[in-house]
């Protein structure tokens, strides 16, 4: 399959997870969260049954990391992947924008009351924020590269597996970071948000972005170390 279409597929992909998703999630707001988190989790799952044979549906920078330090991808691949998703999630969230009339909120990022202190931001608060999402996505991830590995099955159920663990981090994490998991995710959202005056997600961005590419790459380690006798 050419690079091209690979990153065709990735960025359709993620237009279709921020739009729908993301989508959802504004919708639906705060009451509804185990929807929010179905409907993550069910992107995933229709994603990677029509563009996974084509790219393998990582839609997502920080999966794409892993599969560049297992060496499933190369750094080229890496890089028009990342560049792809970035693309795919600035489509999704221009459309949803569109949707719903408005830049002002498109399912993006923020902290949340349970990490504040007496309603405001603290240390702690960022602290918390940073390892919440990289203990979430590790599980993702580490999920993702085991269901994946063809050493040990076929993978045939993946998709269905990796949407579940993916509505299961977005159960838990909603109510501490709005889950993220995803930086292409997260970043449409908030440069679109700040366009429209809300700029809370885009001061805490960094922590969108790379905390799931710490706990990815975490995630990538460790898979590695407890796979590496049955590599032999």
């Amino acid at each position: 399959m050419s690079l091209l279409k690979k990153a065709v597929a990735e960025c359709i992909g993620t237009a279709v997870l921020v739009l729908v998703a993301c989508g959802v999630a504004v919708v639906a707001g705060d009451s509804w969260w185990v929807a929010t988190s179905f409907a993550f989790g069910l992107v995933i799952v229709a994603m990677a049954y029509s563009i996974g044979n084509v790219s393998g549906c990582h839609i997502n920078p920080a999966v794409s990391l892993a599969m560049l330090i297992n060496k499933k991808i190369t750094l080229k691949e890496f890089c028009v992947y990342v560049l792809a998703q970035i693309v795919g999630a600035f489509i999704g969230a221009l459309l949803l924008a569109l949707f719903v009339r408005g830049f002002g909120n498109l399912g993006g990022n923020a902290i949340q009351p349970l990490l504040m202190k007496d309603g405001q931001l603290d240390a702690l608060s960022y602290i918390g924020a940073f390892l919440v999402e990289v203990v979430l996505t590790f599980v993702f991830v580490i999920a993702i590269l085991g269901v994946t590995d063809s050493r040990f099955h076929d993978g045939k159920h993946a998709g269905i597996v990796i949407g579940l663990v993916l509505a299961l981090v977005h159960l838990f994490g909603l109510a501490f970071t709005g889950t993220s998991v995803n930086p292409a995710r997260s970043l449409a959202p908030a440069v679109l948000q700040a366009i429209g005056g809300n700029t809370t997600s885009l001061g805490q961005l960094w922590i969108w972005i790379l905390a799931p590419l710490c706990g990815a790459a975490l995630a990538a380690f460790v898979y590695k170390l407890l796979t590496a006798k049955k590599e032999k």
